[in-house]
C-alpha cells in the first residue's frame, strides 16, 4: 500500500451531518414552541455553512459562531424572539445526541481499519462530537480523535495538522493521506501540511484535476484502489 495512515474527516465523510442537523434543529425549535418548517431548516443550514467558512478563516470564534447562527436565524424567521443563547445551548445538546452515519460508512471504516491506521480529524464542537461518537461503535476503528475545539486551532490551519502529525505513529508524510469532503477545510488543510489529499465526493461535484486534490473517491472503499495508483 502507498499509504499506512488515513486522517479522516467526520461530518459528511462518516456522519450524515445533513440528517443530524435536521433532527437536532427540529427538536430545538419545537422545544421552544416555535414553528419548524423547511424554510427554517434551509435558512439555518445556509447561515451555519457560511459561519463555519468564516471560522475556518479565523474570522469568528467557535463560541461566537454558536450563538450568531441563531441570532441570524431569529432575524430571518422568528422576529421578536430573543432567546438566541438558549436556542444555541439546546441545539448543541440536541446535536450531541445525533449520530446518524452515512450509509455504508461503518462497514467501509471497518474494512479500512484492517489495512490502514485511522485517525478522526474534525472542526466540530467538543461536546457535540464527543457525544455523537459515544453513541456509535465506529470509534473503535480509530486510534485517536482530534477535535479543533480541544486543540484551540482548526482546519485548514497548518498548526492543526502539526499537532496531529506530532501525535500519530507514522512520521513519513508520504505515507499519510487526508480524506474528507471539504475543499476549504480538509483538502486545503492537507496541502498546508504537505500531505496528500483525497476528496470524498459521492455526488461528483468537483472535477479533477483540482490543485487541492490528489485523488477523488465516490466511496470510502475506493481508497483501496487509489492506495496502489500513481499520484495524479
Amino acid at each position: 500500500m502507498r499509504y499506512t495512515t488515513l486522517l479522516m474527516d467526520a461530518d459528511e465523510t462518516i456522519f450524515d451531518f445533513g440528517k443530524c442537523e435536521y433532527f437536532a434543529l427540529k427538536g430545538t425549535i419545537e422545544s421552544y414552541g416555535l414553528r419548524f418548517d423547511e424554510r427554517v431548516h434551509k435558512t439555518f443550514s445556509e447561515i451555519n455553512k457560511d459561519l463555519w467558512k468564516e471560522f475556518e478563516k479565523n474570522n469568528i470564534t467557535n463560541a461566537q459562531l454558536r450563538v450568531q447562527r441563531f441570532r441570524e436565524l431569529i432575524a430571518e424567521c422568528f422576529d421578536g424572539f430573543e432567546e438566541a443563547s438558549a436556542l444555541s445551548e439546546e441545539y448543541i445538546s440536541q446535536l450531541s445526541r445525533q449520530a446518524v452515519l452515512i450509509d455504508g460508512a461503518y462497514e467501509a471504516v471497518e474494512k479500512l481499519s484492517h489495512d490502514f491506521t485511522l485517525y478522526l480529524i474534525t472542526n466540530g464542537i467538543s461536546r457535540v462530537q464527543r457525544g455523537r461518537l459515544a453513541r456509535t461503535e465506529i470509534t473503535r476503528f480509530f486510534d485517536d480523535v482530534f477535535i479543533s475545539d480541544e486543540m484551540n486551532v482548526q482546519k485548514p490551519k497548518k498548526e492543526f495538522f502539526d499537532i496531529v502529525l506530532g501525535s500519530i505513529e507514522e512520521k513519513n508524510k508520504a505515507r499519510i493521506l487526508v480524506v474528507g469532503d471539504s475543499l476549504t477545510s480538509d483538502m486545503q488543510g492537507g496541502r498546508n501540511a504537505g500531505l496528500d489529499t483525497c476528496l470524498y465526493d459521492p455526488s461528483d461535484r468537483v472535477a479533477l484535476p483540482d490543485p487541492l486534490c490528489d485523488y477523488k473517491v465516490g466511496s470510502l472503499t475506493d481508497i483501496f484502489r487509489i492506495a496502489s495508483e500513481e499520484k495524479l
